[in-house]
């Protein structure tokens, strides 16, 4: 039996509502539907990889097996705690060139840094003389102005 829609046209019917591709009368799947359906399940899968269990559940610990009638146990890598904290500090320590180049870098930044505040020191030296030295003339120029001006009112040229 077709299936009706709430007017009781049947879908891809002319007149009545469509399917997917906006054809009455096209094929029932739209593969925009289809695309999705098929990525929701692949994220389902990969949601749950067993690759994807250890993360919820914690690393595995470690694992006993029997071999030959006796008991073993598997690792990564050693099982004396003081073994493997030494095991990473060797994992994290630097090469010895890696270590000489950052004391080089260091040296280097410093007496960039020492040179640069060297250099702000006698800008601000410089700019203190000439902010004087701007002032100094202003205050010339100014005594001019008003000497001129008190002459020429004198002389009754000003108002």
């Amino acid at each position: 039996m077709a299936e009706l829609d709430p007017f009781g046209a049947p879908f891809g019917a002319p007149g009545g509502p469509t399917l997917g591709s906006g054809v009455a009368g096209a094929g029932k799947e739209d593969p925009a539907a289809a695309f999705l359906v098929q990525q929701e399940s692949e994220i389902a899968g990969i949601e749950n990889d067993e690759a994807f269990a250890i993360l919820d559940r914690g690393a595995p610990g470690p694992q006993r097996h029997v071999m030959n009638g006796e008991y073993y146990q598997e690792s990564n890598g050693p099982t004396d705690s003081y073994a493997a904290i030494s095991q990473v500090d060797l994992l994290q320590s630097e090469p010895e060139s890696i270590r000489k180049w950052r004391e080089e870098q260091m040296e280097r930044l410093e007496a960039l840094d020492a040179n640069s505040r060297k250099q702000e020191a006698e800008w601000k030296e410089k700019a203190i003389k000439e902010l004087e030295e701007w002032y100094a003339r202003q205050d010339e120029q100014l005594q001019k102005t008003q000497a001129n001006n008190r002459s020429r009112r004198n002389l009754g040229l000003l108002i």
